[in-house]
């Protein structure tokens, strides 16, 4: 089976090493190289990295509808196209060209949570089951045919990190699985249902930004669902401050806080109210400083009453 490729991010080039590891992949499409650092170096995008190492053909178009590009691609008969996170809506005079069409893993249970961060917003929707799906490209956004499905469980107190590191072994297996079906015509598509599809959009500044009006489910949610990235934050004493981590702590169910207001319980631990119930704050990050857990923040700020985050 001959593959041609399409990916950028981390998630794309985990793909790409197991895929290469049993099937030949013939190129690898991904996004331009971006300035990166406080020196703005240019760096190329992991699956880049990956397709040099494994001595793949690396392309970058800026248009993948582009008359060279299409050109390009004849060079290269593939049997399938894989796409994991590239970044852009594969045009139709590219994912009709190969055999078996083009194929892409999306980490939700489509239809649910089409669009970008999947991952991030089933965690800070609160969902108890997520999972991985294997779909057929088409014209619209994640909405193509089904191929294959995976459920995985959700921890309460899981991080996307985490969460990730469960999906992309899945999503590489699910998608190794998928193509070796495919070749033998043993998987008939399923159409999405169009009545449960729910859409996510991409995490900016102000979405990670914690409303403290909002319940302790909710900002536990926001703050696990943005960990390890872009992580979370709110404001203390006139600086920015990111949240790592968070609880829902038992037995404090009769504690009285305002929104954001901050208190010590018992010496060593960092409780802040909201606008339903209270959250415990693990994890937290002041402006220029490392990481601390949320004691070393007590002994370091020495919090007054009364003072609050936000």
């Amino acid at each position: 089976m001959k593959i041609g490729f399409f990916g950028t991010p981390d998630i794309g080039a985990f793909c790409l090493r197991a895929l290469a590891a049993n099937f030949e992949i013939l190129f690898a499409v991904t996004g331009a190289d971006r300035p990166a650092g406080r020196r703005l170096q240019l760096q190329a995008p992991p699956v880049k990295e990956a397709g040099l190492e494994l001595g793949i053909p690396v392309l970058q178009p800026g248009d993948l509808r582009d008359e060279n590009f299409l050109f390009e691609l004849e060079r290269y008969p593939a049997d399938i196209y894989v796409v994991v996170a590239y970044g852009k809506i594969i045009p139709r005079a590219v994912f009709d060209r190969p055999p078996l069409k083009t194929i892409n893993l999306h980490p939700s249970l489509l239809p649910r949570y089409r669009g970008a961060a999947p991952v991030e917003w089933a965690l800070i929707g609160g969902e108890a089951v997520t999972g991985i799906t294997v779909q057929l490209i088409n014209e619209k956004l994640d909405a193509g045919d089904i191929l294959a499905r995976e459920k995985i469980d959700v921890g309460r107190d899981m991080t996307a990190g985490e969460l990730y590191d469960i999906v992309l072994p899945k999503g590489a297996a699910l998608l190794a699985d998928t193509i070796g079906r495919l070749g033998s015509g043993g998987i008939i598509p399923v159409k999405q249902e169009e009545e449960e599809a729910t859409y996510c959009g991409k995490i900016d500044r102000e979405l990670a930004r914690v409303d403290w009006t909002k319940t302790a489910e909710q900002i536990h949610n926001l703050v696990r669902g943005l960990n390890p990235k872009p992580v979370a934050w709110t404001e203390f004493r006139g600086k920015s401050v990111r949240i790592w981590k968070t609880s829902i702590p038992e037995g404090m169910e009769g504690a009285v806080l305002g929104p954001g207001e901050l208190r010590v319980h018992g010496k060593k631990r960092l409780l802040a109210g909201t606008g339903s119930g209270v959250i415990e704050i693990k994890e937290i990050q002041p402006e220029t400083k490392k990481l601390m857990d949320g004691l070393a923040f007590i002994n370091g700020y020495r919090i007054l009453a009364g003072e609050k985050l936000g």
